[in-house]
C-alpha cells in the first residue's frame, strides 16, 4: 500500500515527483523548510521532514468509506485521527470505514447527541463528535472539562480515537496524529487531504521503497 512518495530535496522535483505518485495520500522531502516548500503546500511533518497532502477524489460513501478502510490498516493502539469539514463532508462515513478496519463491533454513527461512542473491538475505537462543543458558546475551559470527561487519554492507551469536529480542540492529546480534512466537491463528490502530524508518521528513506 503506497501512503508517500519521497521526492526530490530540490523543489523543481515535485512535478516529476506528482506524475509518479498513484495512490499515494502525500509527497514527502527531508529539507529545510523555506519559502520555496511553503508555496508548494508542503507543511512540516516531524523534524526536517515535510509533507505534501495530495486530493484525494471521492465520488460518493462508499469511496468515503473505502478510504476511512484504507486509513485504518495503518492505524494502531494510541492513534489519534483528527476530522474536520462541513455538515454532509462525509466524516462519519469515514470513521464507518475506519472502524471496519478495525474491526470493531456495533454500527458506527454520527455521535453528535451523545458526544462519544465507544466500539469494542481487536483495536477498540473512541468516535467522538465535538460539533455541540463548538456550537454550545462554551467558553475553553468549558470545552476542555467535557473532553476531559471523556477520558481520552484512556481511551488512546487502549484504541483509537478519532475526533470530528476535533481540528484546534484535541492538538495537544498526543505527539502525534493524523489530520484528515473532508471538502464537497461542487458536484456530489468529495475530496479529501490526509495530513500527518508528529513523529508516529515520519518516513525516512529506508522505509520506502519508492525514494528520490
Amino acid at each position: 500500500m503506497t501512503t508517500s512518495v519521497l521526492v526530490d530535496p530540490d523543489p523543481a522535483g515535485v512535478g516529476a515527483a506528482l506524475a509518479r505518485a498513484g495512490n499515494a495520500l502525500d509527497l514527502r522531502t527531508v529539507a529545510a523548510y523555506d519559502d520555496a516548500w511553503a508555496a508548494l503546500g508542503f507543511v512540516p511533518v516531524d523534524g526536517d521532514e515535510l509533507a505534501l497532502p495530495l486530493p484525494q477524489a471521492l465520488a460518493d460513501v462508499a469511496a468515503t468509506e473505502a478510504l476511512g478502510a484504507r486509513l485504518g490498516g495503518l492505524l494502531a493502539v494510541g492513534d489519534l485521527v483528527v476530522l474536520s469539514g462541513p455538515l454532509g463532508a462525509g466524516k462519519t462515513a469515514l470513521t464507518r470505514g475506519l472502524g471496519a478496519a478495525l474491526g470493531v463491533s456495533g454500527s458506527v454513527t454520527s455521535p453528535t447527541f451523545v458526544l462519544a461512542r465507544r466500539h469494542r473491538g481487536p483495536v477498540p475505537l473512541l468516535h467522538v463528535d465535538a460539533y455541540r462543543l463548538r456550537g454550545s458558546g462554551a467558553g475553553a475551559s468549558a470545552r476542555a472539562e467535557a473532553l476531559e470527561d471523556l477520558d481520552l487519554d484512556a481511551a488512546l492507551e487502549e484504541g483509537v480515537v478519532v475526533v470530528e469536529w476535533g481540528e484546534g480542540l484535541v492538538d495537544a492529546l498526543a505527539p502525534s496524529r493524523l489530520e484528515v480534512r473532508l471538502e464537497r466537491a461542487q458536484s456530489q463528490g468529495r475530496t479529501a487531504y490526509v495530513r500527518p502530524v508528529g513523529p508516529r508518521w515520519r518516513v525516512t528513506k529506508r522505509d520506502s521503497a519508492d525514494i528520490w
